[in-house]
């Protein structure tokens, strides 16, 4: 064992993994605590995944010739540099973290909301933003403007552009999560740990790598899960960020397979969709590892006090930086219609008229109460399901060791699983109810759950043992116990479902059906519409951002610790 590796290994630390407890429910009723969750996940997912994989071999590995398209393997390498993204998303948060971690309680607090908020925006909302703020035009676009003031040539700049402008957008939406979990994983490191480290004379380097990291093992995993699963269902940034010519050289696999499954044929749609499935999962496994290592400390961490000015300094106008995109919706929303489509979002004049043209669009305010309540739905089906099967997963002496980690390893690899894997088989065994609200809350419940399970759980699992053993009342006093994570399981259900289009879109809803969908409409015209989109979202924004502010306590917690403080 290496001097590092021991440094660890000898700081005090507490197993987070509940005792095996001694009284409780039984492995029958255990089993029917699980029923809703494994029903919603093996009718919706598992059952048209097993169909989609039976078509892909229908001809043996003959369809797998789908990977002699260049077009395909395009596809499939855009997936690879949008999963690598993941990976940039959790290194950003965790220098992020390392830089706030001394800026005081303020600031602190100020870096929390500030930096979390891009997570609840939409994609759609997002890419949109972006677009604006890149736009090659210097009268509308403020980068090529500045360019364009220093005499710089400002005409589009090719493949290497777009891919700024999406990365930037994908890196601001999802760093300000990892970031929240590190910071908080940070402040609850004990001192005396980096103490030990100084005093066997560990370079700072080498003590990042080798006493902090292994650390936030936990935390990183958790970070990295929440990133995989968005870079792998990447779609609307994509179809809202990138003109319609630049689409296809940046579309991950799944937008190419929405674009061409038909024209691809059934085989090799499978193939492909098999194929998607397998890169994702494999890079989602990552995560396995970091999800059994889970440690809390003993001790809180004593805040230095030697940097904490210069950093200060430096994270202030962080702040206000991460802060333009949404300055650039609201004042882009504050124009005229006609003004925000040949001007750029600085030439100030506050004109209501695009959410007069918003508001007074009837698919647009129907589909915000429609959302709003189908969104509460799944939000209450997804925590049915979700809690009594988490607090079962849980209790070590109801799932063996030996049979967690296969449990754990299918909850990963659904958390992160396409839903272009499963859509054809499910379109069709839904053919009668698609369109209806029902179909849609079961498809989005069931792909939410497994996510949900996971975040259940590793709050759950640091609940106090006597809480975990007894009888009668036990699961209601874990989710009082884990209430943190509870609320973040809800959150997450929420904002995913908000946000979404691609289920919509994949499973042929109606566009006029759910509010993503509506916003999309207006990229068909997308300059001439700018000002009534803004509008629109900044209004479809307001609801899952206030949902974060007024739940923001306990949503730390349940990112962090998932257990009451």
């Amino acid at each position: 064992m290496s001097e590092d590796a021991f440094l660890y290994e000898v700081a005090p630390h507490h197993d987070t993994r509940a005792p095996a407890a001694q009284h409780g429910i039984g492995r029958w009723r255990a089993a029917r605590y699980l029923l809703l969750a494994v029903l919603l996940a093996a009718g919706v997912l598992l059952a048209p995944l097993a169909a989609t994989v039976l078509i892909s071999l229908s001809d043996g590995l003959g369809h797998y010739r789908v990977l002699t398209d260049p077009d395909v393997l395009r596809a499939l390498g855009n997936s690879l540099v949008w999963l690598g993204l993941a990976v940039l998303v959790c290194a950003a948060g965790f220098g992020l973290a390392w830089l706030a971690r001394d800026v005081g309680r303020r600031l602190g607090g100020v870096l929390r909301v500030v930096l979390v908020l891009p997570a609840v925006v939409s994609p759609l909302t997002t890419g949109a933003i972006f677009r604006l703020l890149f736009d090659t035009n210097p009268q509308r676009g403020a980068v090529n403007a500045v360019l364009a003031a220093f005499g710089a040539d400002v005409a589009f700049l090719g493949l290497g552009w777009i891919w700024l402008v999406l990365g930037l957008a994908f890196l601001w939406q999802w760093s300000g999560v990892a970031f929240l979990v590190f910071h908080e994983a940070l402040a609850r490191m004990p001192a005396s740990l980096l103490r030990m480290a100084q005093a066997f004379g560990l370079e700072r380097r080498r003590q990042i790598w080798s006493i902090v990291l292994p650390s936030l093992a936990g935390a990183a995993s958790l970070a990295y899960l929440l990133a995989v699963v968005a870079a792998a269902r990447v779609f609307d940034l994509v179809l809202m960020g990138a003109p319609g010519s630049m689409q296809p050289w940046v579309e991950p696999g799944g937008q190419f397979w929405w674009r061409h499954h038909s024209d691809l044929g059934t085989g090799p749609a499978a193939a492909l969709a098999v194929l998607l499935s397998v890169l994702v999962g494999l890079l989602a496994l990552p995560a396995l590892a970091g999800l059994r290592r889970q440690v809390t400390w003993p001790e809180q961490r004593a805040v230095p006090h030697g940097r904490r000015s210069r950093r200060r300094l430096l994270m202030g106008p962080l702040a206000a930086l991460w802060l333009l995109p949404f300055v650039v919706l609201v004042l882009t929303s504050l124009r005229a219609p006609e003004a925000a489509a040949v001007s750029g979002w600085w030439h100030i004049q506050a004109d209501l008229r695009s959410y007069g043209d918003a508001l007074a669009d009837s698919g647009f305010t129907g589909a915000l109460l429609t959302t709003l309540v189908r969104t509460v739905v799944v939000v209450a089906l997804v925590l049915l399901a979700a809690v009594p099967a988490a607090y079962v997963l849980a209790q070590e002496h109801l799932v063996p060791r030996r049979a967690w980690r296969p449990v754990l390893l299918v909850a990963v690899a659904l958390a992160a699983l396409p839903p272009q894997a499963f859509a054809v088989p499910l379109q069709e065994s839904l053919s009668r109810l698609v369109g209806s609200t029902l179909a849609l809350v079961t498809v989005h419940a069931a792909l939410v759950i497994p996510l949900a399970v996971l975040v259940l759980h590793r709050g759950f699992a640091r609940v106090r043992a006597p809480v975990m053993a007894r009888h009668r009342w036990a699961l209601v006093h874990a989710v009082r116990e884990g209430s943190p994570s509870v609320v973040l399981a809800g959150v997450l259900a929420f904002v995913l479902v908000w946000n979404d289009t691609l289920v919509g879109l994949l499973l042929n809803w109606p566009a006029g059906d759910h509010l993503p969908l509506i916003l999309l409409e207006q990229n068909r015209h997308f300059m001439s519409t700018a000002g009534t989109l803004a509008a629109q979202s900044v209004i479809a924004t307001a609801v899952p951002v206030a949902l974060v502010i007024v739940t923001r306590r306990l949503l730390y917690r349940g990112l962090t610790g998932g257990v009451r403080a």
